[in-house]
């Protein structure tokens, strides 16, 4: 299998990287005797891969002897284009195994906009989209995560749901599958639902959702883990290669959020609420900081500044952390609950984004949907930003809330107004960025029978918005309304979208969250030829209709969502703001406005004599490693060079970088044993620190030779001129025919080949930039220049030597390896990369 991704998969789709595998942190088991798991999340890499429930699931599973998981993630299209053509099985990143040949393929559901992707990854499987077609020597397919509280859109797709915290039950069930080896796909199942709690196999139901046997349960009743185990989060966790959405350093805080919003669905789903002791935390932290080496670390939870000692949590970590120059962020924060103290701590390296969530405009609406904040509150929280150094703010709101007014749009302005007024009382130019959200009505919450506006109500509110605003330093940003829409009647609907989903796949829906995947028309067309009618699943449910989802229970009864429901208090609360905005000790950067240039700042020269503190490293990396970007090889690095605890110096300012200086870029595909680096130290280098740096480089990744980098030079790339590429390979063409294709572009006076920018194509002369050519015994080894030497890609050298053969050019470019990096001066003098 990985012979046949390296000749026709990998070197023909973007980013493959996504799909090659071999991230720190991730664990190859031998199958035999093993319960084999693969865990699938329909949605690219880089926002699977930033999922925590991933981390954490992967390193349970892989706790326990008995099982194996290995991780996949949905192809893009154009690597599903790829597959089809040349009948590649979806496969996953550990093994390169298929995914048809596990025992269980288990999805996690995040929200409704995946589910096009769930049937892509079916079938790229060559997995049976229906359960009932399904065979007993296939996989058991499983669900879980916050969308499956209602399962039925997905029913006739998925064998066996999971509803709820899966930490425990996950293990549990695939318990039972390791002691029935040989046993049908239908005694599985029954054993499953026999043994474990919290599980729902829609076919051991009727369409009504009765139970069809006695032994499946009439209310499935969502499983809760009372205690967050320090064993459930990893020492290692996988430490993405390329980039991904959020490139830090995630931390679990609490689980479970105080506030009782009547819109959230997440709330309800993830009570009761259960902070973590600060003392795991902590623990944590360090620990999966010393295996990791990110830049930021994220303390997660649903509202962190709710996280009961949430200053004292931020504090202690920020003095951990500062040396380090490790950044903490807090991504989920309710205004009112941020204290001057928690604030200093997130500050100490770099500032983090800071996103403050009113969700409505106006008090009345935020206490009608339970989110009791004053508008003073939100005020204050602005002004105690901008106070410490904040420049730009985040608002959030939602639009379409039930009862809202174009009062209620109209104050969003106003709140706006309200915060850039006070943004004037600090020095600097600030930005107020505001994201409008549409309200979608979800499964167990108060709102769950409410309208979802139409896409056209909803974009001439977000217009309206848009109208009135007269500050200009403002940013609106807002979703496709259509896919709040699609979302909303998914999320609703019952057995009858099965159908819906699977023609909306068939005609090419995929990656629905995407705005530039997104084709909304396709799923029109999907809802028309299964007679469903939008409208009618937008509008208000009656209290007594019987509801898809109504054999789920998580927290609150029905009862209970019905009285919140029925509240329209409009009671006001009182606020006591815990921002002492005058109380507060004064910072150097707090002495008051500033008018004019800032002060100067005199850099002296030092006196003394040079010292040994920049560390040169001349390094390569394997096949493991060779889809990482230029990119994606710094950040790589960067985090070595964390975990080894080096002396490194940063730079001065808001956002200090380390000072390194990296060589020219390699291609994508490509191996080398000829990549170079400058680390600037704080200390003189000792060699302990060369030794320390060898021991934490991940597998795939190795150093050549290292040496202290004497005196003054110009940069690395602008420092060389020439690159020797090699390229082993029997098979490119006959010998004949290669050497007399050499000889034909040595000989030639001009090569002018295209190249596509972003806006236009250029036709570039590459000759002068080919120094020599030659091929013995299989070994092709090619001169080209760099820098000042000119520029000659390596895959333009094959496609001319491969007579233009494109996708052989492109087949063999993935070979090739870089030999050295060396400088030619005026005066034929060659320089050792080591030494310019």
């Amino acid at each position: 299998m990985k012979a046949l991704l390296e000749q026709k998969f990998f070197p023909f789709v973007i980013r493959p990287g996504r799909y090659s595998g071999g991230e720190p942190g991730q664990i190859v088991k031998d199958p035999e005797g093993r319960v084999k798991y693969l865990h699938a999340f329909p949605d690219k890499y880089e926002l699977g891969q930033s999922y925590l429930g991933l981390q954490t699931l992967y390193h349970v599973i892989n706790s326990d002897d008995r099982f194996l998981c290995e991780r996949v993630f949905a192809v893009d299209n154009d690597a599903e284009q790829v597959m089809r053509r040349e009948q590649i099985p979806l496969f996953s990143l550990e093994s390169y195994r298929p995914a048809n040949q596990f025992d269980v393929v288990g999805f996690t559901l995040t929200y409704e906009l995946v589910y096009t992707n769930v049937l892509a990854m079916l079938d790229l499987a060559g997995i049976p989209l229906r359960n009932r077609n399904r065979t007993d020597e296939g996989p058991i397919i499983m669900a879980g995560g916050p969308a499956v509280y209602n399962p039925e859109p997905l029913a006739e797709f998925i064998d066996l749901f999971f509803i709820g915290d899966a930490e425990e039950g996950l293990v549990e069930m695939l318990a039972v599958l390791h002691g029935m080896p040989g046993a049908s796909r239908r005694e599985k199942l029954e054993a499953i639902c026999r043994e474990v709690s919290s599980v729902y196999v829609p076919s051991f139901y009727d369409a009504s959702r009765k139970p069809l046997h006695d032994f499946a349960p009439d209310k499935i009743v969502a499983r809760l883990v009372t205690e967050l185990k320090p064993e459930y989060y990893p020492k290692q966790p996988l430490v993405p290669l390329v980039d991904v959405v959020h490139s830090h350093l995630a931390v679990e805080i609490m689980r479970g959020c105080p506030q009782g919003c009547r819109f959230c669905q997440a709330g309800p789903i993830y009570r009761p609420v259960r902070p973590r002791p600060q003392k795991d935390i902590i623990e944590q932290t360090e620990t999966q900081l010393k295996n990791t080496g990110y830049e930021e670390i994220s303390l997660v939870s649903l509202s962190s500044s709710d996280y009961p000692g949430i200053d004292e949590l931020g504090t202690s970590l920020a003095r951990k952390l500062e040396q380090q120059k490790v950044s903490i962020s807090l991504p989920s924060l309710r205004p009112g609950t941020l204290s001057p103290q928690l604030l200093e701590a997130v500050k100490q390296v770099r500032k983090a984004g800071l996103t403050i969530s009113p969700e409505a405009g106006t008090e009345r609406l935020r206490l009608f949907i339970r989110k009791e904040i004053p508008d003073a509150a939100i005020v204050e929280t602005a002004a105690l930003a901008f106070k410490l150094g904040w420049t730009t703010l985040k608002l959030y709101f939602m639009i379409g809330l039930p009862t809202e007014t174009e009062d209620d749009l109209i104050g969003i302005v106003k709140l706006i107004k309200k915060i850039y007024d006070i943004a004037f009382e600090y020095p600097g130019r600030k930005t107020v960025n505001v994201t409008l959200s549409p309200f979608v009505p979800k499964a167990h919450t108060p709102f769950q029978w409410d309208e979802l506006i139409s896409a056209d109500e909803m974009l001439r509110r977000i217009n309206l918005i848009k109208r009135v605003n007269r500050v200009s330093q403002v940013n609106f940003k807002y979703p496709m309304v259509e896919t709040s829409v699609l979302q909303g009647v998914l999320g609703r609907g019952g057995r009858e979208m099965n159908e819906v989903i699977e023609k909306a796949y068939e005609k090419g829906c995929r990656f629905d969250g995407w705005s530039e995947d997104f084709k909304f028309e396709r799923w029109l067309t999907s809802f028309e030829k299964c007679g469903i009618d939008i409208k009618e699943h937008s509008r208000p449910i009656p209290f007594d209709r019987d509801l898809p989802w109504s054999h789920i229970q998580k927290s609150v009864s029905v009862e209970h969502l019905l009285k919140e429901r029925q509240k329209t208090s409009l009671e006001q609360v009182t606020y006591e703001s815990r921002q002492i905005l005058d109380e507060q000790p004064m910072r150097l950067s707090d002495s008051g406005p500033q008018f004019g240039r800032s002060k100067k700042r005199v850099i002296t020269q030092s006196t003394s004599a040079p010292t040994k503190n920049r560390l040169r490293i001349r390094w390569g990396k394997t096949d493991r490693l060779k889809y990482m970007s230029h990119l994606d090889n710094m950040r790589l690095i960067e985090r070595s060079i964390r975990r080894a605890c080096l002396p490194v110096a940063y730079s001065q300012g808001h956002n200090p970088t380390m000072k390194l200086s990296f060589g020219p870029p390699l291609p994508l595909g490509f191996t080398s044993e000829a990549e170079l680096l400058d680390i600037t130290l704080e200390t003189n280098l000792m060699p302990y620190m060369i030794e320390k740096l060898k021991s934490v480089i991940p597998d795939g990744l190795f150093f050549v030779e290292a040496k202290a980098a004497l005196g003054k030079t110009q940069s690395l790339s602008a420092a060389l001129n020439r690159a020797v590429y090699q390229l082993n390979s029997n098979d490119l063409l006959k010998e004949d025919v290669i050497l007399r294709n050499i000889d034909r572009t040595m000989n030639a006076k001009e090569l002018p080949v295209e190249r596509a920018g972003k806006n236009q194509t250029t036709v570039v002369d590459i000759r002068p930039a080919i120094y020599s050519l030659t091929y013995q015994k299989g070994l092709l080894t090619m001169t080209l220049g760099i820098g000042e030497g000119g520029y000659a890609r390596p895959s333009e050298i094959l496609l001319l030597l491969t007579d233009g053969d494109r996708q052989k050019a492109e087949y063999f470019a993935q070979k090739l390896h870089r030999f050295d990096l060396f400088r030619v001066e005026q005066n034929g003098e060659q320089i050792s990369a080591m030494d310019v």
